[in-house]
């Protein structure tokens, strides 16, 4: 986040945003993924901390993690994990000294409205050479079920620019332009879950991503729109057995 509007969304959802994006059973699946892929021996930054809930997994296997974020509210759950190793800061002008980080890490920070640019400048900054940036990216494979491509359909409309895009796809050629190379994709983690159109159509009330995304102004006519096409499926009240895949996404400065 960069905007104050931005923060201030954020600091609304923060006292539920952990047990709405799966708890912590859902962080320590992300830490197993981020932790094979970290130097233990090597302080972690997290870019977007968030509440601190994966850093915190982080720390759990041995790591040490510094966190940064722009929303007060986060953080304060952020810091009651973390301690003292938390800072308010912008993810496009971090407080960080010029090529002193070996690893830097971000879960779901780039969906959620950042200048991409300006956010991969910053981490071209603070790494050094051979340091990483791993992102482990909000979007990861979209389901394919009759919800998923409803909804996708939705995100499609409302970010014709892409600026809420967090894949290779988007991110790839902005890092590289700045002197990263893409690696690739790693440790990808495929999971499911249950949901039904009703329930799905009722969550977008609150804007995407749970209020991560919130939707104003001539939006909410497609939110309403959407909203009534998964009503419409078959069966709404009857969940749907989900797939989609989480997976980690590798950046190094030469």
């Amino acid at each position: 986040m960069t905007s104050a509007s931005g923060t201030a969304e954020f600091d609304a959802i923060a006292p539920g945003y952990d047990a709405s994006r799966g708890g912590t059973a859902r962080a320590a699946g992300f830490a197993e993924q981020l932790a094979p892929l970290l130097d233990p021996a090597r302080p972690v930054l997290d870019i977007g901390v968030g509440t601190g809930i994966v850093a915190a997994e982080l720390a759990a296997r041995g790591h040490v993690v510094y966190g940064l974020d722009l929303s007060s509210g986060m953080l304060s759950h952020a810091l009651d994990r973390l301690g003292p190793r938390v800072a308010v800061a912008d993810a496009c002008r971090l407080p960080v000294r010029t090529g002193s980080v070996s690893q830097a890490v971000s879960t779901w920070l780039l969906h959620a409205g950042p200048d991409h640019g300006g956010v991969f400048d910053e981490v071209a900054r603070v790494l050094r050479p051979g340091g990483r940036y791993l992102v482990i990216p909000a979007g990861g494979t979209r389901p394919t079920d009759d919800i998923g491509v409803v909804v996708g359909e939705l995100e499609d409309l409302l970010d014709p620019g892409r600026t809420r895009q967090d894949g290779p796809w988007t991110l790839a050629p902005i890092a590289e332009a700045r002197g990263l190379v893409y690696l690739g994709r790693a440790s990808e983690r495929p999971m499911t879950f249950r949901v039904s159109p009703r329930a799905m159509a009722r969550s977008l009330s609150g804007g995407l991503f749970t209020g991560a995304w919130p939707v104003t102004g001539d939006a909410t006519r497609l939110v309403a729109e959407t909203q009534e096409r998964l009503l419409a499926l078959p069966d709404p009240d009857v969940p749907r057995v989900r797939e989609m895949a989480d997976y980690v996404m590798k950046f190094e400065k030469p």
